[in-house]
C-alpha cells in the first residue's frame, strides 16, 4: 500500500519543482515556467551544482548524490504544501532518487522524456557505445571530469534556428561522475501516488521510449505524448504547458485525490 504525501493545510501553497536535464540549467524552463505559474501554483526551477550559472561550483566531487541533495534541499526549503516534481531527461533520475528519499513529501512525479533509474545501474549505461566513446573523448579534452555538451541538433533542433544558437551558447559541460555513479534506489519512490510519463513526439524518435513502454498501462501511471522533440520545454512551451498542467493541478491541489 502506498503512503500518501503529507496532507496540505487548506490554502497551503502548491509547489512545482522543475528539474532540468544534462548540460542544461534552470534557464531551460524559462519559457515554460511562467505558463505554469497560474492558479496559485508556485514554480521553482533550480540549477544543479556545476551546471548553468553554477558552473563555477564544479569540482571533482560533484556526483549523482550532489544533484539529488540539491533538489532535496530545494523541497525542504519550501513552505508546507504539496510538491510535484517534473524531471526532464537526466532529471528523471534525480526526481526518482529524491522521491526515494522523501516520498511522503511528494504529491506527483512527472517524467518528461526522461530516464527512470534502476537500482545499481549507472545512467552511463543508457547511452549507446558510440555515444559513450564520443563523450569520453570529449571529457578527456576537458581534463577527464566533464562531458562537453553535444550539438543541439541531436535533439532535433534545426542547426540554423534561433533555438540552436541559444542552446549552443547556454549549454555547459556536465559532470561525468553524475553519469557513472551507481544510484541506490530502494523503491520507496513508487509510494508516490501519481506518476506520469510524457514521451516526446519527435522528431527525432525518443531514445527514452523504452521507459515509457515499461510503465504504460500500470495502474498508478498515466502516460501521454508531449509535443515536439526532446527540447519541448524550449521549442513548444505553450503546447507542453497544456499537457503538463493537468498532471500538476490535480495532484498539487489535493495530493490525496484519486
Amino acid at each position: 500500500m502506498s503512503t500518501p504525501p503529507e496532507a496540505a493545510e487548506p490554502g497551503a501553497p502548491c509547489h512545482v519543482v522543475l528539474v532540468h536535464g544534462g548540460w542544461h540549467g534552470g534557464w531551460a524552463w524559462e519559457r515554460l515556467a511562467p505558463l505554469l505559474a497560474v492558479g496559485g501554483l508556485r514554480v521553482h526551477a533550480p540549477t544543479l551544482t556545476g551546471l548553468g550559472e553554477r558552473l563555477p561550483e564544479f569540482s571533482a566531487d560533484v556526483g549523482f548524490q550532489t544533484h539529488v541533495d540539491d533538489i532535496c534541499d530545494t523541497v525542504r526549503a519550501l513552505d508546507a504544501g504539496s510538491v510535484t516534481l517534473v524531471g526532464h531527461s537526466y532529471g528523471g533520475s534525480i526526481i526518482t532518487a529524491v522521491a526515494d528519499t522523501m516520498a511522503e513529501r511528494i504529491a506527483a512525479l512527472v517524467y518528461l522524456d526522461a530516464l527512470i533509474p534502476t537500482d545499481g545501474v549507472a545512467g552511463w549505461h543508457g547511452f549507446p557505445p558510440e555515444r559513450q566513446a564520443q563523450m569520453l573523448a570529449g571529457a578527456r579534452a576537458l581534463g577527464g571530469l566533464q562531458v562537453p555538451p553535444p550539438d543541439p541538433s541531436i535533439w532535433g533542433i534545426e542547426p540554423d534556428s534561433p533555438e540552436h544558437r541559444v542552446l549552443r551558447e547556454r549549454l555547459t559541460p556536465h559532470p561525468l561522475k553524475t553519469m557513472t555513479d551507481v544510484p541506490r534506489i530502494t523503491g520507496r519512490w513508487r509510494q508516490v501516488q501519481h506518476k506520469y510519463y510524457l514521451l516526446a513526439a519527435g522528431p527525432p524518435a525518443s531514445r527514452f521510449a523504452h521507459y515509457h513502454d515499461r510503465v504504460a498501462g500500470l495502474p498508478d501511471w498515466t502516460t501521454a505524448v508531449a509535443p515536439g522533440g526532446h527540447e519541448s520545454m524550449w521549442t513548444h512551451p505553450q503546447e507542453l504547458a497544456s499537457v503538463l498542467r493537468p498532471c500538476i493541478a490535480r495532484d498539487a491541489r489535493d495530493p490525496r485525490s484519486p
